[in-house]
């Protein structure tokens, strides 16, 4: 489910078993199910219904990466932001929350949704980070899902999305 690479960045522990970190743009704070990490980031878009087919030869990131790259290339999701498009990301046990420079929020997305996060470097070498969002659809018993797909300043804060995702997600399964 989560793609790193690279060296993670370290934090500093504060006392009551607390540990925060701060890098720009961000602010993580890992405190068991409390948890929550803020990023300032770009909204490009979202790739609408995904479908990961059955492809054996490609892993579930790379097809997903594939994907996007390939609505870029047909004109359905832009190549880099715009001034506008910046907003901050909320991650917690909540899921994925997207705010507005005003904080208004503009998406919310259920932790038990989200399928997939993969941070990935565009053609361009910006740091990007997808998330697969989806549901089941009883009906059919088949997975519809949408790709939200973010550009970061610089490749940590992309390792540290997908990073505080991972952590979230481990803190419920000690639970």
């Amino acid at each position: 489910m989560f793609r790193g690479k690279g060296k993670s960045k370290s934090s500093q522990h504060n006392e009551g078993g607390r540990e925060s970190g701060k890098m720009p743009n961000s602010e993580i704070v890992i405190d068991g199910l409390n948890q929550e990490a803020h990023f300032e980031v770009c909204f490009l878009g979202v790739v609408q219904d995904i479908n990961m087919g059955t492809s054996r030869k490609r892993d579930k990131e790379a097809q997903l990466v594939d994907q996007v790259e390939e609505a870029q290339i047909v004109g359905k999701l832009p190549l880099s932001p715009r001034d506008e498009d910046k907003v901050s990301i909320s991650i917690s046990r909540h899921g994925l929350k997207v705010l507005d420079s005003t904080k208004k929020v503009l998406q919310r997305h259920p932790l038990h949704i989200i399928a997939q996060v993969v941070h990935y470097e565009d053609g361009f070498g910006k740091p990007n980070v997808a998330f697969k969002i989806g549901q089941l659809q009883h009906s059919k018993d088949t997975c519809v899902y949408q790709c939200y797909v973010f550009q970061c300043p610089n490749e940590d804060q992309a390792q540290a999305v997908c990073q505080s995702l991972q952590n979230i997600f481990n803190a419920i399964t000690v639970h």
